[in-house]
C-alpha cells in the first residue's frame, strides 16, 4: 500500500468518524424529541432522564474525533436566546443548567399532569414528583396554587373507589394544586423544543423553520 493510499484512507476513516460522532448527537436529539411529542407515561419519564443524561457530556473523543458541547449551549443554540431581553437572557443558560431529570419532566408537562395533590400516604412517585414541582415553584419556573375544586374531585374519586371495593392505598389528600408556567419557565420549555427540533431538523435532512448563526445544533458535533 503506497503512501497515498494510506493517506487517502486515514482522511475516509477520519471522515466516518466524524459522521458517526454527528449521528450520536442527532440520535440523541431524535429519541428525546420522539418522546417529548408522545404522550406515552415511559416515554415522557425518558426525555428527561435522556436530556439530563445528554446535557451531562461536555464531549465525546474519538481517535482523533472531537465534539463538544455544554448546557450553555443548548440556550445559545436557539432562537428564543436572541429574542429575550438582556436580564431574561442572562436566566436561560442558568434554568436550564438547574434543571435535573424529573424536573425536566416536569416543566414539558405542566398543564398535562392529570389531579395534583399531596396525600396522606403517598407512593415513591408522588413523594419524587411533589418535590420536583416544590423545586421548579422555588426556581421562579413554575406556580403552584392551592385548587380546592381539585381536592373535591380527587375526594370524589376516593369515594366512588371505596364505594366499589377498589383500592385507594394514598389515603386522603392533604391539599391539591394546579401548577403554570411562569415566563421563565415558557423561556426554558420553548428553548427546549427549539433544540430539539434544531436537532431532529438535522437528523432528517429537513430545513429547520427559522436558521440562523444561533441555530447550530448540528455544527455542534462537527
Amino acid at each position: 500500500m503506497t503512501h497515498q493510499t494510506i493517506r487517502i484512507s486515514l482522511m475516509l476513516w477520519e471522515r466516518l468518524l466524524k459522521s458517526l460522532n454527528a449521528a450520536l448527537l442527532t440520535g440523541l436529539l431524535c429519541v428525546a424529541l420522539y418522546a417529548l411529542v408522545t404522550n406515552i407515561s415511559e416515554a415522557r419519564g425518558a426525555v428527561g432522564k435522556l436530556f439530563v443524561k445528554f446535557t451531562q457530556i461536555e464531549s465525546i473523543e474519538g481517535f482523533n474525533v472531537k465534539a463538544a458541547f455544554r448546557v450553555d449551549q443548548i440556550a445559545q443554540a436557539t432562537p428564543i436566546y436572541q429574542d429575550l431581553p438582556a436580564d431574561m437572557k442572562d436566566m436561560l443558560p442558568v434554568d436550564i443548567r438547574s434543571l435535573r431529570a424529573s424536573w425536566v419532566e416536569r416543566l414539558l408537562y405542566v398543564g398535562d399532569q392529570g389531579k395534583l395533590c399531596e396525600f396522606e400516604s403517598p407512593n415513591k412517585k408522588m413523594v419524587e414528583d411533589h418535590n420536583a414541582d416544590r423545586h421548579l415553584s422555588a426556581d421562579g419556573l413554575i406556580t403552584m396554587k392551592d385548587s380546592r375544586e381539585v381536592k373535591a374531585q380527587v375526594l370524589e374519586d376516593m369515594r366512588q373507589a371505596k364505594a366499589r371495593n377498589r383500592g385507594w392505598p394514598n389515603g386522603e389528600p392533604r391539599s391539591c394544586y394546579v401548577t403554570e408556567l411562569t415566563e421563565r419557565g415558557r423561556n426554558v420549555k420553548t428553548a427546549l423544543a427549539q433544540f430539539l427540533r434544531a436537532g431532529f431538523a438535522a437528523a432528517t435532512g429537513t430545513p429547520a423553520a427559522r436558521r440562523g448563526p444561533t441555530m447550530k445544533v448540528a455544527e455542534m458535533a462537527q
